[in-house]
């Protein structure tokens, strides 16, 4: 039987244009460029944290700088002008001297610094007196790096006129909750401890002082026997334990003893013990711990062998706030027009406690977002009218300039002033920092978004 032989038929394909909705994007494309934003949104957003994303830690959440201006190496010429100096900032409101107000003959670290009160192009300089080198020189209010160079003779900070003045040069601190959304607008961490309710996470104990262990921090401890064995004890006075439940990791290599947390009184009588496991154990609050002197760590280990207790945090990827935290953002945009959405969660009520604020002065600022008052009222604030609005709820919270959550309408001045900072844990610079509780990522844009944008926020929140 002879083959038979098909011939090709080609199939003429018809180009369809691609189809492709407003800011959804052309198919396929969302594999390698990641999440698509709708048309006319990503670019309005002004500010974007996320202490998750960054990857923060307790210790980038500590308050913490490279220099201290009042201690040696720097030397304070109180001759040169009228003001007054701290460990961090330079106040001066007459300079007497055209030279080094204050200076140091060994290279500083560089650092950042925010300079306020220049008028009438008064020079703030950084760089040598007695030399041509300049690190930099400031005419304007603002927000500058000073990075030193090697092999000069001083380094010192002066001011170019002889006069009164009114000037502040502050050196900002080292933990900084980056924006990433590129815009630059950075917001800087103040009064974080790294331990319990002020970092990243909610640790219930601080074990900074347990006593009879090989290595320490705040959030555990280890013990390693070298050389004989016996019975171990790591204490912790009552006074620095938080009679709260609280997870624990404990790990041993040793597979033979058992090990205890046993809650002594002064003459050494046990009041009670709980059982230690290798992995996630639950200490829970005891119901009185009224004759207990010590919490003990109690167990036996042989020769290279250890114990070790790390707390397991509760909120552990969230930043947060023991109601003395919080953070700034200096120069942000003026806005006219605002959304602000977050994840957070409240844990308690302080009088006065503001979440999210651009507020400076009484009847400013284009938000105070939830802010509980004096009157144990959950209220916010837009362009200066407050508003009463229901009861903070946990989770993703959002406002625009007319809407709380799209549930409560919101009164506002028509064309109110807004302000150049952004403070996170507090209402403005004049109250105390008060807001308790945590945080995930927080958004800031320069437009009210719609409810269709505010809902596709909400699908993507883990996304973006």
């Amino acid at each position: 039987m002879e083959a038979i032989t098909i011939p090709h038929v080609r199939i003429p394909s018809i180009n369809i244009g691609g189809i492709c909705l407003p800011g959804i994007g052309a198919p396929g494309s969302i594999g390698k460029k990641g999440l698509i934003w709708p048309a006319g949104m990503k670019e309005h957003i002004k500010a974007w944290y996320d202490p998750k994303k960054q990857g923060m830690t307790n210790f980038d959440v500590i308050e913490a700088y490279v220099e201290d201006f009042s201690k040696n190496p720097w030397n304070n010429k109180t001759e040169k002008y009228v003001g007054n100096l701290t460990s961090k900032a330079l106040t001066v409101t007459e300079v007497l001297v055209r030279s080094a107000l204050i200076y140091t003959n060994i290279k500083p670290y560089n650092f950042k610094v925010r300079i306020t009160g220049l008028i009438n192009n008064q020079k703030v300089i950084f760089g040598d007196d007695t030399s041509p080198y300049r690190a930099l020189i400031v005419d304007k209010d603002g927000i500058y790096d000073i990075n030193w160079e090697d092999n000069h003779k001083a380094y010192c900070i002066w001011i170019d006129f002889i006069g009164e003045c009114n000037i502040t040069i502050t050196q900002l601190p080292t933990s900084i909750l980056k924006d990433f959304s590129g815009n630059g607008n950075h917001a800087y961490l103040y009064g974080g401890k790294g331990k319990l309710n002020s970092g990243m996470g909610v640790y219930q104990q601080d074990f900074s002082n347990v006593r009879g262990v090989t290595t320490v921090s705040a959030n555990g401890f280890e013990l390693f026997r070298e050389g004989t064995g016996g019975t171990y004890l790591a204490r912790i006075s009552i006074g620095y334990w938080n009679n709260k439940e609280c997870k624990l990791l404990f790990e041993t290599n040793n597979t033979s003893n058992l090990y205890y947390i046993r809650y002594r009184k002064a003459n050494n009588d046990i009041v009670t013990s709980v059982r230690l496991h290798n992995g996630e154990n639950i200490i829970p609050a005891q119901d009185d711990l009224a004759d207990v002197s010590e919490v003990i760590f109690e167990g036996a280990l042989r020769d290279n062998e250890y114990i070790r207790v790390t707390e397991i945090p509760d909120c552990p990827d969230q930043l947060c706030y023991d109601g003395k935290m919080y953070a700034v953002c200096y120069g942000f945009p003026i806005l006219t027009d605002y959304t602000v959405m977050a994840e957070r969660t409240w844990f308690e009520r302080q009088n006065r406690a503001c979440f999210l604020s651009k507020i400076t002065t009484s009847g400013t600022g284009a938000f105070g977002f939830e802010f509980y008052n004096e009157y144990n009222e959950d209220t916010t604030y837009s362009f200066g009218r407050v508003n009463n609005v229901e009861q903070f709820k946990d989770g993703i919270t959002y406002q625009i300039t007319n809407s709380y959550n799209g549930i409560v309408k919101l009164d506002y001045i028509v064309n109110g002033k807004d302000n150049a900072e952004l403070y996170i844990g507090k209402l403005r610079p004049s109250e105390r920092p008060a807001f308790i509780g945590c945080h995930g990522a927080i958004i800031i844009a320069d437009r009210s978004f719609t409810e269709e944008e505010i809902n596709w926020l909400k699908q993507n929140w883990d996304k973006i």
